[in-house]
């Protein structure tokens, strides 16, 4: 018997929450499945309140509780089993594999550890492979960066964006060289790090080699950097993976849609094809190095609840980060998207921009790539926010009062 149906099958006979949504019957394929959204699983668990009924087991075979950021929504709590929670370990174990991460690394985790699973995943992940992990919770940058010096810490996990922020710091604190033992930076919780520039930036301030990877709290760590060609590998051998448009029919050859995948190895905590919110290209081309595992050549190029459509474009904040990151001499930025008072929907970046820089040509840029007007506001360098964690840039406004 196929995993697949494996899987069905143990669903449909003691989880109360698939066997709703599959009305009691058992599917022939994963394909006959309704694709799954986190919001019924968010109202699942404010109608069974604590944990709702997506449970295979009883209560007493969890060992894990972990719950979603909720920066689009209502928190999610999210339970695994021993079993699955191996599983999870050795699905990042993957990522780390694919950037050669080993025995003798010294791995430093900067981030507070928290009630994200990302966190504790990134941690076991690591035991798997053999590396040393580092955590860096509950100290600041300098902090951290003085750590990385002391312990000699060969590779570093966090977001793009805070890598960026702690490279700010290391040049403001004169602490550049804390950096020197560093050779890799694995990446997450942002769809920065698989952007070009983004990643351009980084690695040519940092001086390191940047790796990509995935995952989400309701499937697991479900994609892996490519060394050879960039972007990211859908790990098939323990999910599945569609790429769906906005129709939930599979996406055209070469065009953007979401990604839904089906975890295989966790069974306490399933979810079928679930719509992840992640926005990829369905490509066809196969990496440099011919791994049998889909390719996204620009890993998760957006999310589905980030796109606004703005006087007809779809407009997705990734690509405005590209832009901004390709730009001179920029720094943080923040968009606002709102509504002028005769109806027209409009974009504002704020962005900090040095010496080097221009809001006229960062403007140009935008037209350019976009085919969008968008309103440049150059602010200095070090006046917006910086977060550790995902970094929250987008305020839409559109419809209200405010300006």
């Amino acid at each position: 018997m196929s995993r697949e149906l494996e899987l069905l099958r143990l669903v449909l006979e003691h989880n109360p929450f698939q066997r709703g949504r599959l009305d009691g019957e058992t599917p022939a394929s994963l394909a006959e499945v309704r694709p799954l959204e986190k919001r019924e699983l968010v109202e699942d668990q404010r109608r069974h309140p604590p944990f709702g009924t997506n449970l295979t087991f009883g209560l007493e075979r969890y060992t894990h509780l972990h719950q979603t950021s909720g920066t689009t929504g209502t928190p999610l709590r999210v339970l695994d089993t021993p079993d699955d929670w191996a599983w999870w370990a050795e699905c990042m174990a993957t990522t780390y594999r694919a950037a050669g991460i080993g025995p003798g690394d010294r791995v430093a985790l900067a981030f507070s550890f928290g009630p994200h699973v990302q966190f504790w995943d990134a941690r076991d992940g690591l035991e798997r492979v053999g590396a040393m992990a580092i955590a860096l919770g509950g100290m600041s940058s300098v902090q951290r960066l003085q750590t990385l010096s002391q312990v000699g810490a060969t590779a570093l996990v966090c977001t793009p964006s805070y890598a960026l922020r702690l490279y700010e710091v290391a040049v403001e604190e004169n602490l550049e060289d804390a950096l020197d033992s560093v050779e890799k930076l694995i990446c997450a919780g942002e769809p920065g790090a698989s952007l070009p520039a983004v990643r351009a930036r980084i690695e040519d301030g940092l001086g390191l080699r940047v790796y990509d990877h995935a995952g989400l709290s309701e499937t697991g760590p479900f994609a892996y950097p490519c060394a050879a060609g960039g972007g990211l590998h859908v790990n098939e051998a323990e999910f599945v993976c569609e790429v769906l448009d906005e129709d939930l029919q599979p996406a055209a050859p070469d065009a953007r849609g979401e990604l839904v995948l089906t975890p295989l190895g966790r069974r306490g905590w399933p979810v079928l094809r679930y719509r992840t919110g992640d926005v990829v290209v369905n490509a066809t081309d196969v990496c440099p190095a011919g791994h049998e595992h889909r390719w996204l050549p620009g890993g998760i190029v957006g999310r589905t609840d980030d796109m606004v459509v703005i006087r007809g474009m779809n407009v997705y904040p990734s690509a405005i980060e590209q832009a901004v990151r390709d730009a001179p001499d920029t720094g943080e930025f923040r968009l606002t998207f709102y509504t002028e008072p005769g109806g027209m929907d409009e974009v504002k970046l704020e962005v900090e921009l040095g010496h080097g820089g221009t809001a006229r040509g960062l403007q140009e840029a935008m037209r350019q790539q976009l085919g969008l007007r968008v309103r440049v506001v150059p602010v200095g360098l070090g006046v917006l926010p910086r977060t550790e964690g995902k970094a929250r840039r987008v305020t839409d406004l559109r419809g209200s009062a405010r300006r």
